[in-house]
């Protein structure tokens, strides 16, 4: 009897984070066109406060790239920032309005970190997701 209901636990928390995945996945996709090709992979997780989520990835000179940055966090700015190995900042979207993506082009393949936080202590724990892309 424990061992059915340890599995429909672990199937119950199984299709809530798929299900989160794909309400983020929609919402995300509302600022990435058709013209951008995905890079096929998932960039989720969950986001509680004081806590900084990173992910690392490379990007491939002489392509446009753009990230969609968005969240299932309540009552906070979502801000993303792109470092480079060496902890330079690159690029973050609080100093544009904290918009949710942003185009870009590397004139070098370059490794990078993205860092993301939600600006405000007072936040509802939740998920982020990031979809990164390259122009066709």
């Amino acid at each position: 009897m424990f061992r059915i209901v340890a599995t429909l636990i672990l199937l119950n928390a199984s299709w809530f984070a798929s299900a989160q995945i794909e309400r983020l996945k929609h919402s995300c996709a509302v600022n990435f066109p058709s013209n951008y090709i995905s890079d096929g992979q998932e960039y989720f997780a969950a986001l509680k406060p004081d806590q900084k989520i990173e992910f690392r990835t490379t990007f491939f000179a002489d392509n446009t790239y753009r990230i969609s940055a968005c969240t299932s966090a309540k009552k906070g700015e979502l801000v993303f920032s792109i470092y480079d190995t060496e902890k330079n900042l690159l690029f973050t979207n609080e100093s544009f309005n904290y918009s949710p993506y942003w185009d870009f082009r590397f004139t070098s393949t370059v490794t990078c970190i993205i860092q993301i936080e939600v600006k405000n202590q007072q936040f509802t724990p939740g998920y982020a997701m990031l979809l990164i892309g390259f122009k066709q």
